[in-house]
């Protein structure tokens, strides 16, 4: 898995930082016994921000009983905390629409989840970020930011290319990472482990 752009140093970061609570990879099937890696990710997450929306509520439970608690993701998700996930292409050959096309069939889905009578206009938003035919060698760093006031920010390689103003996009796009049927079930354990030990400490 190649996360080298993901400093293990960040776990230690000072409360205005942010920090990487969880990793995981995304694999796509190409034949029945093979899979390919596309990207592995590193979730991000600014401990002010989340202990100022969710220390109150969650810091008095167990880490062990905040990790298993669904509205704990439910908040996580809702709130309009900090959280950032990097992806690192894993393989050559990847191109922008197989980043577009990797994330709009879950995002519509999750979407219709968040809110019934959405438009879809954010995701058309969004999609139009990735329309040009662009290589992405391997190792190439793609971050989506939420900010506190819920904008979905998209950089890669550390230059900004896009930004859609919807909470609703916000939420269903971490959604695929920390929600119902997400991307690794073992990286969400791992982040809500993490976030709890953080709101432990607030």
């Amino acid at each position: 898995m190649i996360l080298d752009s993901i400093p293990a140093g960040e776990r230690n970061s000072n409360l205005n930082s942010k920090i990487l609570v969880g990793t995981g990879s995304r694999s796509m099937k190409i034949i029945k016994i093979k899979s390919l890696k596309l990207y592995a990710f590193g979730f991000y997450i600014h401990p002010y921000s989340v202990c100022k929306k969710l220390g109150t509520k969650y810091s008095s439970m167990p880490i062990s009983e905040v990790n298993k608690c669904q509205t704990f993701y439910e908040d996580l998700l809702r709130e309009d905390i900090n959280m950032t996930v990097r992806l690192v292409v894993n393989c050559n050959g990847m191109k922008f629409n197989t980043v577009r096309d990797a994330f709009e069939k879950s995002i519509r889905a999750r979407l219709l989840k968040t809110n019934p009578n959405t438009d879809y206009h954010c995701l058309s938003k969004f999609g139009s970020i990735f329309t040009r035919d662009v290589p992405l060698p391997m190792g190439t760093t793609i971050d989506f930011h939420r900010t506190a006031d819920g904008n979905l920010i998209t950089e890669i390689g550390g230059n900004k290319i896009g930004s859609v103003q919807s909470r609703d996009l916000c939420r269903a796009f971490f959604d695929m990472y920390i929600g119902d049927l997400p991307v690794s079930e073992l990286a969400k354990d791992e982040i809500g482990k993490n976030v709890a030990d953080i709101i432990m400490r607030c």
